[in-house]
C-alpha cells in the first residue's frame, strides 16, 4: 500500500517535470523568435549604421533599446531557486521521516526522507555559498543600509 502512494507521487512528480520544461522551453523559444524579429525589423528601418546610432543616442532610442530586452538572468534567480527548492526538499523530507516515527508508514520512507532532508540542506547550503561567492566576485550589489 505505502510503495503505491511513494509511486503515485514519483510519476506525478515526473510528469509535473516534464510538463514544466517543455512548456518552459517553448516559452523562452518564442521568446527568442520575438526578438529576433523585433531586431531585424529594428535593422532594416535604418539605411547606414550612422542613422541607428543617431537613434541609440536619443531618449526615445534608449527606451526602446532598453524595451527589447525581455528577459535578464539576474545572479539573484538561480540564488532563489536553490532556496526554493531546498525548502520544498527540507519540508519533503521532514514529512516521510514524520510518517515513519508516527507509524503511517513502514520503514521504507526513512531512506528517501534523509535523502530528501540532505537534498534540501545542501540546495540551501549552495544557496548560501553562491551568495557570498557573488558578493566576493562583485557581480551583486550590497544592499545600502541608510
Amino acid at each position: 500500500m505505502q510503495t503505491d502512494v511513494v509511486a503515485l507521487i514519483a510519476v506525478f512528480g515526473t510528469i509535473s517535470f516534464i510538463t514544466w520544461t517543455i512548456f518552459s522551453s517553448v516559452r523562452k523559444l518564442r521568446m527568442a523568435r520575438v526578438q529576433a524579429d523585433v531586431q531585424t525589423i529594428l535593422l532594416s528601418r535604418f539605411d547606414s549604421a550612422q542613422n541607428m546610432a543617431a537613434y541609440a543616442q536619443t531618449d526615445a532610442g534608449k527606451q526602446f533599446l532598453s524595451g527589447i530586452r525581455f528577459e535578464q538572468e539576474t545572479p539573484l534567480g538561480p540564488m532563489l531557486a536553490c532556496v526554493r527548492w531546498g525548502i520544498v526538499m527540507i519540508f519533503l523530507g521532514g514529512a516521510l521521516c514524520l510518517l515513519r516515527t508516527m507509524g503511517a508508514m513502514d520503514s521504507d520512507t526513512v531512506i528517501p526522507g534523509v535523502l530528501a532532508l540532505a537534498l534540501g540542506i545542501a540546495f540551501e547550503v549552495a544557496a548560501v555559498v553562491s551568495w557570498y561567492l557573488y558578493r566576493a566576485l562583485g557581480l551583486t550589489e550590497s544592499p545600502s543600509r541608510s
